[in-house]
């Protein structure tokens, strides 16, 4: 006998539980509600039943009206009565989902029937054991979906399907709605983080490129350069790593989807279904991906462009040290003109010095001690007054080296020293003795 059937699966977490759990009781205060017992297949469809599963951590429960003397939408609106009265709302639930199911109909009447109930906005059919299925509402705005049933009999796996594997399959879809609703946010944040940090390292760059062509371009600017494209930088693999972490996790739930739909018993699946039923989501995950490519090669670009500043500021660090280099041979050339004159200084000093040592030594020894004096003979005079004045200005000059810390001139400054001292007590004794000898005039 032909009749129709409503199932609606209702999808919330552990914390909404009470309030599903006030929703039975109201159905049940109402009509008489069967349990359903998933392991018996064979059983025939009650009446009135519920189902409740967990699945992928989602709660799932399932109520389903089974009249033959009731239509889709009295059961539909006996259903949004005692939901408006347990407070089951949008804000509750994480989404539901309703099968209207026509059991000894044609297709084109189910169609033209459920129009009158709920406006076609899709039609993705698949085929089912003795019977067809099509989506034909997916409202992810009002967490309501819709889907049309057409059975031949009723069998222990079409029954499976209605009860187990579409409730699972619908979940699947929830929660990849659900994550990528909140992923969505993240990745426009992205995006636009990726377009401001690009526009800033065009204009970095571009005024790289002006001040290349100035002479009055300072390092400290290309370290400030290089300290805000090092934190655009950070910024952009940080959101690369995010990014790619959301795309695997995506890539994960669509492969757990894909594998829903290839073992749900009962569902002759083609590829058509299974890609109207999943586009939108790889569309997504494809544009994620895309946006995933930009922030690599935009990190690409901004290690480029640190290393390029990085290659100005080393040139410029060169061409100040070649400038460095260059005043200081200068300096050096300039000190060692300095120096030459300083030697030339010094030895006419040190000639002045011993001229005049030698002139003073010569005339205080003859006046000193004449007859002495006019008793040794010139060239011995000569050489003695050279060796003394030259030993003198010799010792000198080793003792002001001492003084002033050379102290490796120790040894010479010693030997030097006594030296002259023996020179002098040698003068001193013979200049005692041939004056001892000599008349007196």
């Amino acid at each position: 006998m032909p009749g129709y059937c409503v199932l609606r699966y209702y999808f919330y977490l552990d914390d909404e539980d009470d309030k599903l759990q006030g929703l039975l009781k109201t159905v049940q205060n109402s009509i008489p509600l069967k349990l359903y017992n998933p392991h018996n297949y064979g059983e025939i469809l009650p009446s009135t039943l519920y189902y409740e599963m967990e699945f992928n951590n989602v709660r799932i429960l399932v109520l389903g009206l089974n009249g033959n003397h009731s239509t889709w939408n009295e059961s539909l609106q006996l259903l949004s009565s005692w939901e408006e009265q347990t407070g089951i709302n949008a804000d509750v639930l994480l989404g539901q989902a309703s099968v209207l199911c026509g059991y000894g109909y044609e297709w084109e009447v189910l169609l033209e029937e459920v129009s009158r109930i709920e406006p076609i906005k899709e039609l993705i059919p698949a085929v089912i054991d003795r019977g067809q299925i099509a989506r034909i509402f997916d409202s992810r705005v009002r967490g309501e979906t819709y889907f049309l049933c057409r059975l031949e009999e009723y069998t222990g796996l079409n029954r499976r399907l209605l009860l187990e594997g579409l409730p699972q399959l619908q979940a699947a879809l929830i929660k990849l709605q659900m994550i990528i609703s909140l992923l969505r946010d993240r990745h426009q944040t992205i995006v636009r983080e990726k377009e401001e940090l690009n526009q800033k390292l065009s204009q970095i760059l571009h005024a790289h490129l002006v001040t290349e062509q100035s002479s009055s371009e300072e390092s400290a600017q290309l370290e400030q350069q290089i300290n805000e494209l090092s934190a655009s930088y950070g910024m952009i693999a940080g959101d690369y790593a995010l990014l790619s972490t959301d795309c695997k996790k995506i890539e994960v739930l669509l492969s757990d989807l894909n594998r829903q739909f290839r073992i749900q018993p009962g569902l002759k699946l083609d590829d058509e279904f299974r890609d109207n039923i999943t586009q939108p989501y790889y569309r997504r995950l494809q544009e994620m991906l895309d946006t995933l490519d930009e922030l690599r090669i935009s990190r690409e670009n901004h290690q480029a462009a640190i290393e390029v500043v990085r290659s100005k500021v080393d040139i410029l660090n060169s061409r100040a040290n070649i400038a460095t280099q260059e005043q200081i041979k200068d300096l050096m050339e300039v000190n060692t003109e300095m120096q030459k004159q300083s030697l030339v200084f010094q030895y006419a000093a040190g000639l002045i010095e011993f001229i005049v040592l030698a002139y003073y030594s010569h005339s205080l020894w003859s006046h000193l001690a004449h007859n002495a004096y006019a008793a040794i003979p010139g060239w011995i005079q000569f050489i003695v007054v050279m060796v003394f004045s030259g030993s003198t200005v010799y010792c000198t000059h080793l003792l002001a080296e001492y003084i002033q810390g050379e102290h490796h001139v120790r040894r010479k400054l010693i030997y030097s020293g006594i030296f002259l001292l023996a020179l002098f007590v040698f003068v001193l004794v013979t200049t005692l003795l041939l004056g001892a000898k000599s008349p007196a005039h």
